[in-house]
């Protein structure tokens, strides 16, 4: 298993919601979950690492909630 920042969108009938999350992925790249980012680490370095990579995400393809639970009902 891996996991990446990504930015995860959630719809409603209203509006949309985006949040970086940490995303979970099995070996052949299949979505298995997500939770929330915490930025935390052992030195202000790990931070500022952790920060970049939330950076990074933005540019990255946004992932919306909606294929967790297709991926799931799959299994």
């Amino acid at each position: 298993m891996t996991w990446s920042l990504r930015v995860v969108k959630t719809s409603t009938k209203n509006e949309d919601y985006y949040e970086i999350r940490e995303v979970y992925f099995d070996p052949m790249g299949v979505l298995l979950g997500h939770t929330q980012a915490t930025v935390g680490g052992e030195s202000i370095e790990e931070l500022k690492e952790y920060l970049t990579w939330m950076l990074e995400s933005l540019n990255k393809k946004v992932i919306k909630s909606e294929e967790f639970k297709e991926e799931w009902a799959k299994k």
